[in-house]
């Protein structure tokens, strides 16, 4: 059996990530197990596992999500775990995060920073940053907005708020979660990354198309498929 741990930073981008791989393997050969960190700074680190796809024995491929719960924990808890992954036949470990609150000029820094410490051998770690936030993905995938609500559309969100998510480049968004928010808010729908408004969205996504269609446009998102698509080869 291959085994892959996947670290993120919060529910949003574990909802997602967690759509995304059911959208593109077989699940009949697949075992997700998702996990939630919890603790650690000034009690021992802990790790819940809050849903589990089912038994591995029948499996080809089983994937673990861990929920570290902040952007700050994601490194970390990999260089934590990572001996343990190793003794359990891990194969793959990617670290997903967002850029943001940071600033774009930091992005060099924080790609070599997340690397601190880490171990290259005998597996090493890939690193995947939402820029500025995972939810520039969202944004470009434009086609979810009727979804979202049958009045929504790229081109009426270019109009009122200067930014059309059909041709701009999302990345050079400050705050993405925020220009989702006001998306939204044009038919008075909120987007506050909580739990049913992250469903919400990660239900509303054509996955296929940002499969085929996001590669291009999000280097980080072609790292993320990349290594998808080679654990499932």
């Amino acid at each position: 059996m291959k085994k892959m741990a996947i670290f993120v930073e919060g529910e949003t981008e574990l909802c997602f990530i967690h759509k995304l791989i059911r959208e593109i393997a077989n699940e009949k050969n697949l075992q997700i197990v998702l996990i939630k960190a919890s603790g650690g700074a000034r009690s021992t680190r802990g790790y819940t596992v809050v849903a589990d796809s089912g038994n591995a024995a029948d499996k080809n491929f089983y994937i673990r999500i861990v929920n570290s719960g902040t952007d700050n924990r994601v490194s970390s808890d990999i260089r934590d775990s990572y001996e343990g992954l190793m003794n359990e036949g891990f194969s793959v470990i990617i670290g997903v995060r967002d850029v943001y609150p940071l600033l774009l000029s930091d992005l060099p820094k924080l790609r070599t920073g997340l690397c601190y410490q880490l171990k290259t051998k005998p597996v090493s770690v890939d690193f995947v940053l939402g820029v500025m936030e995972i939810e520039a993905w969202f944004l470009a995938e434009h086609t979810h907005f009727p979804r979202i609500h049958p009045k929504l559309a790229a081109s009426r969100i270019a109009a009122m708020h200067g930014f059309d998510p059909s041709v701009d480049d999302m990345q050079l968004r400050t705050h993405p979660a925020l220009d989702l928010h006001n998306a939204y808010s044009l038919e008075g729908l909120a987007y506050k990354k909580t739990g049913s408004q992250i469903q919400r969205t990660v239900e509303a996504l054509d996955y296929a198309n940002m499969y085929l269609e996001h590669k291009a446009k999000f280097p980080d998102f072609a790292v993320f498929i990349r290594v998808i698509d080679q654990f499932f080869s």
